[in-house]
Formats: C-alpha cells, sequence, structure tokens
C-alpha cells in the first residue's frame, strides 16, 4: 500500500491530472445549461426538507451487504462505457437524471438511485467535485452507498493491480524482493513465469515515455519519438515549437503520436482541449497566448542549460494524463507502452509504484513547470505542488533506462552538473554512452546485480527494450541487469572497477550494493 490514507482512498485519491479537461466542459454545462441548474436546486430544496422530516432512513445504506454492493460493482464494470465526449455527456445527464427520479421514490429504491449516481461518477472528470455535488443535493443515505461503492472499487482497483500487471505475455509476474536476495533497488521485482534459454528474448516493450540526448534533439538526427536514427535518404518529418524550435521525427506515426501526447500541450499555442475552447467564451486572449509562449520558452531555456531530462520527463507525463483525458490519442494504439491484462490503469498508476530517489531540485524548477501549466490551462497548476514535483521527479530519476544501440557512443558531452547532481540511467553501457533517456512500465522493476543474468537490448534501432536472458534461467528466479556498467576497464583493478561501480550506484540510486561479486571483491573479506 502507498502513502495514501483512508480519506484519500475515500475522496482525494480519485483527483489525477488528466481529469481537467471533462472538468471543465462539464463544468461549462452546468454554469450555462438552465435546466441542469434549476434540477439541481429543485434537487436540493427537496433534499432538505426530506431531510428535515426524518433521518432514520440513514440506518438503511447501512443494511446493503458488502457482497450486494460488489455483486452490482461487477455489473457496472461489465457495462459498455461512452467514448466520445458527446457520448460521455449523454450518458452522464442520464445517469444524474435516472438517480434523481429513484431517489424520490423512497428508501426501498436508494440502492439503484446509487448505482445511477455512481454510474454518472464514473464519467465524469473530477470524481471530488461531483462527490460535492451530491454531498449537498441527494439524500446521506444515497450518498453513503455511493460513498462505499467508491472504496470497494479503490480497494479492488489497488489490490487486483499485482493480478493483472505484468500481462502474462511478458512472461514474468512481480513479488517483493526475497529477503536473502543479492538485488538491490526496488522492493518489488521481476520474477521468470517459464524457462528461458540463454540468449532468449523474455519480453518487449515500448517506453512510456522517453527523450532523446540534448546534443541529439538540436542536431535532428534522431526522431524526437521513439529515438530511431534518422536516415538522411528517406526524408523526416519536422514539428515547430511556438519559439521556433524544431523536432524531427522518422515517420509520420512517431509525429502524430508526440504531438498528440505531449508536444502540442506543452510547446504549441493550439488549444490544449480543441473540444472546450472552441466555445467562444472560452477562447484564450491575446495576452493569454502570449503568456502561454512566454512559459514555454522559459522552461525551455531552463531546461537546455542544465541539459535536465528527468524534468522534461516529468512534464511530458503530466501531458500524457491530460490527453488521456479525451481516451487514447491519436498513435498510441500502435508502439505504446506494456499496460496490465485488465486496461482499466492508466499512466499514473503505474508510476506512483514506482521506487524513488531523494530529489532536491533547483528552486525555480517548480515555479517554472507551475507556471507552464497554469499558462497553458488556468488551474492545471493546481495539481502539483513542491512536494509532489519532487516526489514525481524522484520516481522518474530512480527508473530511468540509457538507451544505447550496439556498445554506445563516445561522443556523448559531458554533463554541465556537479558528479553527485547529474543525472544517471540504468544502462549496462554507462550513461555516459547513451543517446536518450526512457521509461518502462514493465522494466522498472527490474533490479541491479554486479553479476546480472539478464541485458536491456535495443536491437531494433528504436527505444523498444528487449530482455534478454544472459545465462540459462528457471521459472520463479528473480531477474536482474546492471544498472552501471560493471565490467573490468582495461585499466582498472578489480578494486577499482568495485569502487568505482559502488560510487556511481550510490549516486544514482542511493544504496550500497552488496552483492555476491561486491563481497568477493571486498578489501576486507
Amino acid at each position: 500500500m502507498s502513502s495514501r490514507t483512508t480519506t484519500a482512498l475515500t475522496i482525494a485519491g480519485l483527483t489525477v491530472c488528466g481529469v481537467i479537461a471533462y472538468a471543465v466542459y462539464f463544468d461549462h454545462k452546468r454554469r450555462t445549461d438552465v435546466e441542469f441548474r434549476k434540477r439541481i436546486r429543485k434537487e436540493k430544496k427537496r433534499v432538505d426538507k426530506s431531510l428535515a422530516e426524518s433521518r432514520e432512513a440513514l440506518a438503511a445504506a447501512n443494511e446493503v451487504s458488502e457482497a450486494e454492493l460488489q455483486e452490482a460493482l461487477k455489473l457496472i464494470k461489465s457495462e459498455a462505457r461512452p467514448i466520445s465526449q458527446s457520448e460521455r455527456e449523454t450518458y452522464f445527464m442520464s445517469q444524474v437524471a435516472m438517480g434523481e427520479q429513484l431517489a424520490t421514490r423512497g428508501d426501498a429504491f436508494y440502492v439503484p438511485a446509487a448505482l445511477s449516481f455512481y454510474r454518472a461518477l464514473v464519467v465524469y472528470p473530477s470524481p471530488p467535485e461531483l462527490l460535492a455535488i451530491y454531498q449537498k443535493t441527494v439524500p446521506a443515505d444515497v450518498v453513503q452507498l455511493i460513498l462505499r461503492l467508491v472504496n470497494l472499487d479503490t480497494a479492488d482497483k489497488i489490490g487486483a493491480y499485482y493480478e493483472v500487471f505484468p500481462p502474462k505475455s511478458s512472461n514474468v509476474s512481480l513479488q517483493t524482493r526475497p529477503p536473502n536476495s543479492e538485488t538491490f533497488g526496488p522492493e518489488k521485482v521481476l520474477v521468470l513465469t517459464k524457462d528461458v534459454a540463454a540468449g532468449e528474448v523474455i519480453y518487449k516493450e515500448h517506453p512510456m515515455l522517453a527523450s532523446l540526448d540534448y546534443d541529439l534533439q538540436l542536431a535532428g538526427t534522431h526522431c524526437t519519438h521513439c529515438l530511431k536514427e534518422i536516415d538522411p535518404s528517406q526524408g523526416s518529418l519536422t514539428l515547430s515549437s511556438s519559439g521556433g524550435s524544431k523536432f524531427v521525427f522518422c515517420s509520420k506515426p512517431c509525429q502524430v503520436a508526440a504531438k498528440s501526447q505531449w508536444f502540442s500541450l506543452l510547446f504549441t499555442l493550439d488549444p490544449p482541449l480543441p473540444a472546450v475552447l472552441e466555445l467562444s467564451q472560452l477562447t484564450p486572449s491575446a495576452a493569454a497566448l502570449e503568456a502561454r509562449q512566454a512559459a514555454q520558452s522559459q522552461l525551455l531555456a531552463y531546461l537546455n542549460t542544465d541539459k535536465r531530462v528527468n524534468t522534461l520527463l516529468m512534464t511530458k507525463f503530466i501531458a500524457r494524463q491530460l490527453t488521456a483525458a479525451n481516451g487514447k490519442a491519436p498513435g498510441e494504439a500502435a508502439g505504446d507502452y506494456t499496460q496490465a491484462d485488465s486496461g482499466e490503469y492508466q499512466i499514473e498508476d503505474h508510476i506512483e509504484r514506482w521506487s524513488a530517489s531523494p530529489i532536491e531540485p533547483p528552486e525555480e524548477e517548480f515555479g517554472l513547470v507551475a507556471g507552464l501549466l497554469k499558462a497553458t490551462l488556468p488551474g492545471l497548476d493546481a495539481f502539483i505542488s513542491v512536494t509532489s514535483h519532487k516526489d514525481l521527479l524522484g520516481r522518474i530519476a530512480f527508473n530511468t533506462f540509457g538507451v544505447c544501440y550496439g556498445g554506445g557512443r563516445d561522443d556523448r558531452p559531458p554533463s554541465p552538473l556537479r558528479p553527485e547532481d547529474a543525472e544517471t540511467t540504468r544502462t549496462p553501457n554507462g550513461t555516459a554512452r547513451q543517446i536518450g533517456t526512457a521509461l518502462y512500465s514493465v522494466s522498472s522493476y527490474l533490479p541491479h546485480s554486479c553479476a546480472p543474468n539478464t541485458r536491456p537490448s535495443f536491437a531494433s534501432g528504436t527505444s523498444e527494450l528487449h530482455l534478454i536472458a544472459s545465462e540459462d534461467l528457471k521459472k520463479g528466479q528473480v531477474l536482474s541487469i546492471a544498472y552501471v556498467d560493471v565490467s573490468q576497464g582495461p585499466e582498472e583493478g578489480e578494486s577499482e572497477c568495485r569502487q568505482r561501480r559502488r560510487k556511481e550506484l550510490a549516486r544514482g540510486w542511493k544504496f550500497p550494493c552488496e552483492c555476491s561479486r561486491c563481497l568477493a571483491e571486498s578489501p576486507q573479506k
């Protein structure tokens, strides 16, 4: 269980950045739809009168068993969900209307009324906001039933995660790292679900997020999305930021995917929420567009100064949450990250379970990120705080992989940051040899060993990760990789190699490696 409290599980834990899109849309409908407002006011008067006359019906909500509510919840989950915005709006309004009608018929209809209100809650983008409305306009015993359904659904979702992720097709499962394990890193680790021969591919996965190294981004030699080296004879496609920066792509699908997932929202003046902003009342002013462009330029200038890839990945993560509010964005269906078998989990559901490094970013960074979010969509900055900024950045920093082709490159510019502040990635070739950085939903659970039994490969020439067995492996074995270059260099002695890799692990992931190799090579053995 994460650090969420019971209260957070009930209400606040349902909130994610991606709900802004529909929240703004439904808020606009509620403010401008006269009939909807009349129904709300009429319902509130009726409920106030009803509650004033009698409160004993509240106990009826508690008489419904957990089994009955679980069965009802199972039925709701089996129903087809509306997909498009117009379908969601129609579904939402019809379920609210049905709930209102049923609630007026007395306590015998409170359960079906609660189920209708809950169905509306499922498609509403900001559950806490709607729950607040319910608490003011719906009978208290119906609200109690709704909250019980919310708690059951949340508990089921949290408890079921490791039953459906990783997907069975990945040939691995997640288990708590054994106390006698010679691996280090995440508390949950990947365990094989079948025998694998040396050299065999255990699984393949595309990244959730990826970014090129800054020198390659500026050179335009690799695809911004899949990190593939671009063949000049094949041509390329570009996207330009509001400030004129160029982003190069190897193909139309990569260009479309990047534009829909994060580029348009972060680096252009395109409407962040087209379905909402087409309403004339919400069209941004010239001053607002100017402020948005200035915020983008300021963040890009900051990122380019220190070459901070993790901060860029964090802003891309927030953008992906937002774009997910409209369903799957174009380009995500093919070549997107590995999901759970159930398909009920979003990108934030994966990242919030990852291990994290303690991070203290520069003071000005939070203001720049929050400023960009606010300029993009007023109110969006409220969904990130100084604490959540550090937490998210720490999770990203702990779990990034270095993408290396072949043995890696020799011309990567050194980091301008101090060694203790420089960004490090998981790669057996060493961060200094990578071409880019990526995050993976499954591979984030791979622990470190200085004598690893698997290795990451990028044989496709893209950011798609192939996990290769380094030796014959049996079902039930814990898989491991080397987070750093563990090979002994030609000018290194055994003790120098041990000291170097342990120093890199301590700087990057804040743990002292005590694997069998490190212990065997210890001067105090």
